[in-house]
C-alpha cells in the first residue's frame, strides 16, 4: 500500500502542478475561459466581474496543491483540497461533455487542448488516485515538520500570486498560443493536403400522408414523398488549423491577404473591445502611431467593435484607422487591451503590452 500511496501522491501532484502552472502563466486566458463558462454554459452574465479574481484564485490554489503534495507540505490539507476540486470539476466536465457549451474546458490552458470527453475521462482516472491519496492523507511525513509546514504553504501561495500578478501586468513569459513570437500566421491557417476531413451523417426528412420520416442519403424515396428538411450530424471532426478565425476587414473589405503578404513591417494595435480598452498609455500609442506612419509603416487598430471607432477617435485623438477582427482571435493574439504586435510577411516579429511599449526612436533603429 505504501507504493500505491506514493504513486498516487506523485501523479496527483504532477497533474495539479502542471495544470496550475500553465494557467498561472496566463491567468487572463483562464479568465476568458471563465467568461465562456458564465455566458455560454450557464447564462450568468451578472457574474462576469468575477472572471479574473476567480481565475487568479483557482490557478494559484491548484498549483499550490500540486507543490504541497510533491514536497510533502501539509499533505493532509492538499489532499482535502484535491478532493474538493475533483468533486466539483468531475461533474462539471461531464456536463460539458454532454452539453458541449464550450469547445474545451481549459483545464491545461493553451498548453494542452483536450476535448470535453477526454477531459472527463482524465478526471475519472485522476479521481481514483485522489481518493487513495485522501484515504492515506495522514500517513505522509511533513518535509519541514508540523510547525514550519504552514509557513511553507503560505510562502508558496504568495509566490505564485506574485507570479500571476506579473503575468497580468506584463505579458506571459511563455506563450502556448498559436500567435507566439516567430509564428507564421499564414502557415498556421493552412490545411495540409492529406488532412482529415470532417465526417457527417446526413438525414433527409420526407413527408407522406401527414407522416414525416428520416432517410439516409443512399436510401431516400423517389416518388410520392414531399421533401421537408435535411440534418447533418457530425460523426468525426476533421483537421482544424491552429489559426482558424483570423481575418482583417476595413469598411467591409477583406484585406487579410494584403496584410499578411506585406513585405514591409506592419503594426497592428489589438483591442478586442474599444470600450474596455485601457486609456492609460493612449498618448504614447498616438505618438508611436504618428511617428511610424510618418516613417512609411502601416499602423492599424484591430478591434471586435469597429463601430465604436469614430467615438474613440474623438475621445483619444487616435490617428490610425480601425479594422474588424473576431474578438476571440484578438483575445488570443495578445493578453493586453490594447496590445501591439509587429508583423512582416505574416510573421509575428514582436508583441508588447500597452505598459511596455518601446520608444519611437528605439523602434525605428530596430526596423
Amino acid at each position: 500500500m505504501q507504493s500505491i500511496r506514493f504513486i498516487s501522491k506523485i501523479i496527483v501532484g504532477l497533474v495539479f502542478t502542471f495544470s496550475g502552472f500553465v494557467k498561472c502563466i496566463d491567468p487572463l486566458g483562464t479568465a476568458h475561459k471563465f467568461h465562456d463558462y458564465f455566458v455560454d454554459a450557464f447564462g450568468l452574465e451578472s457574474l462576469l466581474w468575477l472572471t479574473l479574481p476567480a481565475a487568479i484564485i483557482m490557478c494559484a490554489i491548484e498549483f499550490c496543491i500540486g507543490i504541497m503534495l510533491i514536497l510533502n507540505i501539509k499533505t493532509s490539507w492538499a489532499s482535502w483540497l484535491a478532493l474538493i476540486f475533483m468533486a466539483g470539476f468531475t461533474p462539471l466536465t461531464l456536463y460539458l461533455a454532454l452539453a458541449n457549451p464550450v469547445s474545451d474546458c481549459g483545464c491545461f490552458g493553451d498548453a494542452l487542448i483536450l476535448t470535453n470527453w477526454q477531459t472527463f475521462f482524465k478526471n475519472i482516472v485522476l479521481d481514483v488516485f485522489v481518493i487513495i491519496l485522501f484515504i492515506e492523507r495522514n500517513k505522509f511525513k511533513e518535509l519541514f515538520g508540523m510547525r514550519l509546514s504552514k509557513y511553507a504553504a503560505l510562502i508558496t501561495l504568495l509566490v505564485v500570486l506574485g507570479f500571476e500578478a506579473f503575468s497580468i501586468t506584463w505579458l506571459p513569459i511563455l506563450d502556448f498560443r498559436p500567435y507566439y513570437k516567430g509564428a507564421d500566421i499564414l502557415e498556421g491557417m493552412s490545411i495540409p493536403d492529406d488532412a482529415a476531413q470532417a465526417v457527417y451523417e446526413t438525414t433527409l426528412f420526407y413527408k407522406k400522408d401527414g407522416i414525416t420520416k428520416g432517410f439516409s442519403i443512399d436510401n431516400y424515396p423517389q416518388e410520392g414523398w414531399e421533401f421537408v428538411d435535411t440534418k447533418n450530424k457530425l460523426i468525426s471532426k476533421g483537421y482544424e488549423p491552429p489559426i482558424h478565425d483570423f481575418s482583417i476587414s476595413i469598411d467591409g473589405e477583406d484585406i487579410t491577404e494584403v496584410i499578411l503578404a506585406e513585405e514591409n513591417y506592419t503594426f497592428l494595435l489589438i483591442s478586442y473591445d474599444l470600450d474596455k480598452s485601457s486609456r492609460k498609455n493612449q498618448e504614447n500609442i498616438n505618438t508611436l502611431a504618428e511617428g511610424l506612419m510618418n516613417a512609411g509603416y502601416k499602423f492599424i487598430c484591430l478591434t471586435g467593435t469597429p463601430a465604436d471607432g469614430e467615438q474613440f477617435k474623438q475621445e483619444t485623438e487616435a490617428p490610425y484607422i480601425f479594422g474588424f477582427t473576431d474578438q476571440t482571435a484578438l483575445k488570443t493574439i495578445v493578453r493586453s487591451n490594447p496590445g501591439l504586435i509587429l508583423l512582416k510577411k505574416g510573421i509575428i516579429i514582436d508583441k508588447w503590452h500597452h505598459r511596455q511599449l518601446p520608444l519611437l526612436d528605439e523602434l525605428l533603429k530596430m526596423l
